[in-house]
């Protein structure tokens, strides 16, 4: 009898030690599962942090043609003027050369 009871409690501590490892095996595949899904966010935060990286490129390219636009026709007006300027100068040149030729 005694026998039977030292079988009995070694098999109740064979089943409880089975029963610890299958509970850290469930907790291994609760954390393989989490771990994934912390690669998934991983993924996912460095997808929007090129994509906001890319819209702030794209606004401030943005930015910088518009800003550009505007001087745009102030360098054309400035240009037209130098070069009446220019044309002005020449025609006087001209006109002295003209002078002394003469």
């Amino acid at each position: 009898m005694n026998n039977l009871d030292n079988t009995a409690n070694a098999l109740i501590d064979e089943l409880e030690s089975l029963q610890a490892v299958a509970r850290e095996l469930k907790m291994e595949n609760y954390v393989d599962k989490f771990n994934e899904y912390m690669e998934e966010v991983e993924d996912i935060k460095q997808d929007l942090s090129c994509k906001i990286s890319d819209e702030i490129e794209n606004e401030q390219m943005r930015k910088l043609i518009e800003s550009r636009m505007e001087t745009v026709l102030v360098d054309i007006d400035n240009l037209r003027s130098e070069y009446s300027y220019v044309r002005g100068k020449l025609a006087e040149i001209k006109g002295e050369i003209s002078k002394s030729n003469k």
